[in-house]
């Protein structure tokens, strides 16, 4: 009986062989182990694209190789006339011409005939590359070609891995001959491809690449390496896009070394070929754009998780820096560029100059900070050190010198470029060496680079008057802020402030100070609208800097507040946010008519004409409740505040309004429990519909999952689905005590449940069995509709839900303990239990996590269900043998359960389970392992459970007992003694957890309620630290870097089959998950008396078998007969519960 979800990891991995040549000079490499991750979707008509990423891990061997580079391009020479050529087509070429141009018809059934079509012949001999052939084919019309792009691409990707993936659909063979024709002219039809299809035949060429080459595609290199060096633009374009794609391969295999290889082969040739194009005579043309551009993403790819020894040393560091800057700075004819401001932030030269940007970047950020490198990058160090003395401060300088131009208006920049600009300078914030060159700049910077990007613009209102939602989305919701133009400034600023506070803060104070105190006068609204960002990004400093914080209350009444009314939405938008953020963050309301103000016009703000005001003021009622005054004041008008945030959750569908909704719930509950089945109904109505609205543009995976869009912010909707059913979770949790309410929120919960569960919806069933799990444990019983919830998770188990065990296995474990009962006279149920364990113990689809689950629940089955699964025993004990005896130190959870379950099968049932044993001959083993388990178990449950285990097979008769064990008799009491011995520990501090957990509660209740008199919520000032100027900053991200590090650490020593130091790897188990359990775990041991049985154990062996206990007595210590009359004199003791 439980009330929590476990968490649930599933590792996928197969191997393949490899072998490689470029540009003729290289030799052979070895093995390669493949990842795959899960598909998503998209689709043209019926063409359904199915996009598998995958991640390739090889390691080779190369000679060292010379290159000459070639002479400079002539991009005035004509192209070169490229054939293709394919093997006699089947079915016909005109019938899937035919069939190609019918997937394009506007009528569904002409639509879905072409598809069965298609799916008929697609196995056939030839039909893959007679569909090549039409994507080639200059001569057919274009959409057609593209319809046959796509299917060719998603083919590829699909099928052309022969590599089957566990759990997953039979692989539809591509036949060999199809394999080599279109390797054979793959590359010729990227080059003369149509940007309409070059990017499906790119594409496929990356699959075919990652699955073939080296091994089955020795001369790929060869082929690309021709296609570089030649004359023609269009084949050195094709080249570059080939390479690209090669690149991509291996970007993730930073274990292989594949990339030392490519990177001194291709990187050289390819910046002669950048450079001679950058000092040519049409360097701004559109064409140079895209070749540089292409140059550039290759450059920026092949370091995505390394960089190689080629790419760090003197050779290539200094004419790829000196390239990359040349490119930042390159003076582009404005003629060549689109007049239009979105146009030209698409046109290829800007395209090139982000990645130039994104690289430079990358190298200092990643590569070439030191005091930022991680534990595992310390090999970058001597690289680093140089990097950050010599390279970052040119790079400062020249990008300095952008933004000094941008803000004179005499160049223009992209809005990736001034994201860059500002990643770069809050990265130059860190170092002692690289601040001390930004210091003097910063001010200036922040008033003429910065301040404008800040303030409302023109852009920003016409988001606001075309899509209100779309403006909240931008502006509200922090991952879509993470790469904006505001959002880029403002981390500079938030940077700069909290991390150089004692010389950057106080003049950027000045400078808010100045512009607010000129505000109407000599500043427009605009502009104090940037004052007041400026402010949000500076919030945590201002709030905890000493001589600060105590003048905001002042600065919100004089300042903030009074906008809370502006004539301008923009300014009452900005002024609730800022009482949404200062107040979070614990801004100290000295003055309570200063709060009482803010807490009016933020409800006057919550009637707003304009949706982003709104919205933003109910974020803001939800940070001011936590103060008593404001408590106060809500608590009659909870129901309505409630409404008004159902209805703007509903005119949004974004899930920004989640955590206020939850909150509200959480606070107000008896206030809303006379609302709370409406509430439901409301929130279960919004729900099935944002459900819905999602499922319209889902797909069926091919394992029969509902995989959901999560594209064009379809994954709002997803994501306030998930909202709903969070608050849903807090008002039943607020009628915890109230078994009416719960009963009718139970009939309007469980109908969303079970729809979810019914279409597939995996991504929504962990918060969707979280409310069954709730409900079935604080009403204690199971509902003949909670039995058809059951039934669902079964059906989802065996089919798309497989890998929700974990999630599952809250709600199941309840219908066991709370249904018993019912589950005892229910032979199908049992079925589907015993079906379940087997399952997860047996498949190959699922993990150590799922098998952990698995024995939890067998757990569950062989205590509560005694006598009900005789027939299944021995298969129970059977599938947990091959674990239990599993010494493997990275199995050691689920060796542990599995030995958890043979204890509870001797519980159940100690004599049949010792016959299981016998037959198997497993005996003398398994009690070895029991015995090395036994000191190590700490819950209450455990013991209890290895406790009367060993009572059940002492109480047999010793004749009975196999030889093994017969000769053990003596040891095996003296366990026995020990575990009940340690058993009023267990339960002490199970109970001084839960009294911690309690006491937490309550301490967490008091300071909120203290926070709320003082004015100040308790919050987290980590992200406040002032460093001396004469020092580097550690970035407190670097605490996960760390982390991170130590864990790939592990997985690669793990991988290599290395062992772990002792500090890195505990011999024990998880603890901790040990002790959340046991908080929430209502135990089927709870009411067993063990120290009752174990006295009338001890009284039968002493009275019916005299001559077995004067043998074991014998062989007893004092300490031991001492330790044994101790546990004889033990009480029985209830634990608590929650």
């Amino acid at each position: 009986m439980q009330n929590n979800a476990l968490s649930k990891a599933a590792q996928r991995d197969g191997t393949i062989g490899s072998s490689f040549r470029l540009f003729g000079l290289f030799g052979l490499l070895g093995t390669a182990t493949r990842n795959q991750a899960k598909p998503s979707k998209a689709h043209l008509g019926l063409v359904k694209a199915t996009f598998h990423v995958e991640d390739m891990h090889r390691s080779s061997f190369f000679p060292t190789s010379l290159y000459l580079p070639p002479p400079p391009f002539n991009l005035a020479a004509q192209p070169r006339r490229c054939t293709t050529a394919g093997p006699t087509s089947t079915p016909s070429m005109d019938a899937l011409v035919q069939v190609f141009t019918h997937s394009l018809d506007p009528n569904p059934n002409a639509r879905k005939a072409a598809e069965l079509e298609l799916k008929k012949v697609e196995s056939q001999d030839g039909m893959l590359s007679s569909v090549f052939q039409i994507v080639s084919s200059s001569q057919l019309d274009l959409a057609v070609r593209q319809a046959s792009a796509i299917y060719f691409k998603n083919r590829v990707r699909r099928h052309w891995d022969v590599t089957p993936v566990r759990g997953g659909p039979a692989v539809v063979v591509i036949p060999q001959n199809d394999r080599e024709a279109i390797k054979s002219t793959i590359l010729t039809t990227l080059v003369e491809a149509p940007a309409q299809t070059r990017v499906h035949v790119a594409n496929a060429l990356g699959t075919i690449a990652r699955c073939d080459f080296p091994d089955s595609w020795p001369t790929l290199m060869d082929q690309i390496g021709q296609l570089l060096q030649s004359q023609n633009p269009n084949e050195v374009y094709g080249g570059l896009r080939a390479l690209l794609e090669v690149v991509r391969a291996y970007r993730w295999n930073n274990g292989t070394k594949m990339m030392d290889q490519l990177a001194p082969a291709t990187l050289p040739h390819i910046l002669h070929t950048g450079n001679n194009l950058l000092n040519s005579d049409n360097a701004s043309s559109q064409e140079v754009g895209e070749i540089l551009y292409l140059i550039l993403k290759v450059y920026k790819t092949s370091m995505h998780t390394e960089l190689t020894k080629h790419q760090q040393s003197h050779e290539s560091i200094v004419p790829w820096g000196t390239f990359l800057l040349n490119v930042v700075q390159k003076q582009i004819d404005p003629s060549a560029l689109p007049a239009d401001d979105d146009a030209r932030e698409v046109a290829p030269w800007w395209k090139a100059k982000k990645w130039a940007f994104h690289s430079l970047n990358k190298l200092f950020s990643r590569y070439g900070n030191p005091s930022q490198l991680p534990s595992d990058m310390k090999a970058y160090k001597p690289f680093a050190e140089h990097f950050v003395a010599t390279f970052a401060p040119e790079i400062l300088k020249v990008y300095l010198r952008i933004a000094e131009a941008n803000s004179q208006s005499n160049l223009w920049i992209s809005k990736k470029a001034f994201y860059f600009l500002c990643m770069f300078f809050t990265e130059c914030v860190k170092p002692k060496s690289t601040w001390a060159l930004l210091k003097p700049h910063v001010l200036q910077l922040t008033q003429s680079f910065l301040f404008p990007r800040l303030c409302f613009s023109e852009e920003d209102d016409e988001m606001w008057e075309l899509d209100a939602v779309d403006f909240v989305r931008a502006n509200l919701d922090p991952f879509e802020e993470i790469g904006s133009v505001a959002g880029s400034a403002a981390t500079f600023i938030q940077t700069v402030a909290s991390k150089r506070t004692k010389s950057a803060f106080m003049p950027l104070l000045e400078f808010v100070t100045e512009v607010v105190n000129a505000y109407p006068a000599q500043r427009s609204a605009k502009d104090k609208d940037g004052a007041f960002h400026l402010c949000r990004a500076m919030d945590l400093t201002m709030v905890n800097h000493e001589k600060v914080s105590h003048m905001l209350d002042g600065f919100f009444a004089q300042h903030v507040i009074p906008e809370l009314k502006s004539e301008h939405k923009f300014l009452r938008y900005r002024a609730c946010d800022l009482v949404k953020a200062f107040d979070q963050n614990g801004m100290q309301w000295s003055n309570t008519a200063t709060l009482e103000a803010a807490f009016r016009g933020v409800m006057e703000c919550i009637g707003d004409a304009e949706l982003p005001v709104r919205v933003v003021a109910a974020e803001a009622i939800g940070s001011l409740i936590d103060h008593d005054e404001v408590h106060a004041a809500m608590a009659p008008n909870a129901a309505r505040l409630m409404q008004e945030l159902l209805k703007l959750s509903d005119e949004t569908d974004l899930d920004i309004l989640s955590p206020t909704k939850s909150k509200v719930v959480a606070n107000f509950g008896d206030e809303l429990l006379p609302f709370s089945i409406q509430l439901t109904e409301q929130m279960a109505e919004s729900y099935l519909r944002l459900v819905n609205e999602n499922l319209e543009t889902a797909e069926r995976d091919a394992d029969g999952t509902m995989e959901l869009n999560l594209d064009n912010h379809e994954d709002d909707k997803l994501f306030a689905a998930m909202g709903c059913l969070n608050t849903i979770f807090q008002i039943i949790a607020s009628a915890e005590s109230k078994p009416e309410i719960l009963e009718k929120l139970e009939a309007v919960v469980l109908p969303i449940v079970a729809y979810t569960i019914e279409k597939d919806c995996v991504e929504l069933f962990d918060d969707c069995l979280e409310l069954t799990d709730t409900l079935t444990y604080y009403q204690k019983k199971i509902s003949p509709g909670m039995w058809h919830i059951f039934t669902l998770v079964y059906k989802s188990f065996k089919g798309a839900g497989i890998d929700y065990l974990s999630e599952m296995l809250p709600t199941i474990d309840n219908c066991v303990s709370y249904g018993v009962e019912v589950v005892q006279q229910s032979s199908e149920y049992k079925a589907m239990l015993v079906d379940i364990f087997l399952t997860a113990m047996t498949s190959d689809q699922l993990g150590m996590t799922d098998q952990v689950a698995a024995c939890k629940l067998a757990d569950v089955i062989l205590l509560l269900l005694r006598g009900g699964v005789d027939e299944a025993l021995a298969q129970i004990v059977g599938a947990v043998l091959p674990h239990a005896l599993d010494d493997e130190k990275a199995k050691a959870d689920v060796r542990k359960w599995s030995i958890i379950v043979v204890l509870d099968a001797l519980v159940y049932n100690a004599s049949a389970t010792l016959q299981v044993l016998e037959s198997a001959n497993a005996t003398t083993a398994l009690f070895g392992a029991i015995t090395s388990l036994l000191p190590k178990l700490t819950r209450v449950h455990e013991k209890k459970v290895a406790a009367s285990a060993i009572i059940q097979l002492l109480a047999l008769e010793p004749a009975s007992l196999p030889a093994a064990l017969q000769s053990n008799l003596a040891p095996f009491l003296v366990a026995l003694a020990t575990q009940l011995d340690g058993l009023p520990e267990a339960i002490k501090k199970r109970n001084e957890l839960l009294e911690a957990f309690e006491n937490d509660e309550d301490e967490d209740e008091d300071e909120t309620s203290f926070a709320s008199s003082s004015g100040a919520p308790n919050v987290d000032t980590s992200g406040y630290e002032d460093v001396d100027d004469d020092r580097d900053v550690v970035d407190e991200d670097n605490e996960y870097l760390e982390m991170f590090a130590r864990e790939r650490a592990k997985l690669r020593a793990r991988a290599n089959g290395e062992d772990l130091d002792e500090d890195d790897e505990d011999d024990e188990f998880d603890e901790e998950d040990d002790e959340d359990d046991e908080l929430s775990y209502e135990s089927p041991m709870d009411a067993v008396p063990v120290f009752e049985q174990f006295r009338a154990l001890l009284q039968s062996y002493q009275t019916q078998r005299p001559q077995v206990w004067a043998g074991i007595a014998a062989q007893l210590t004092p300490d031991q007969m001492q330790l044994i009359q101790n546990a004889a004199e033990g009480k029985d003791e209830r634990v608590k519960t929650l």
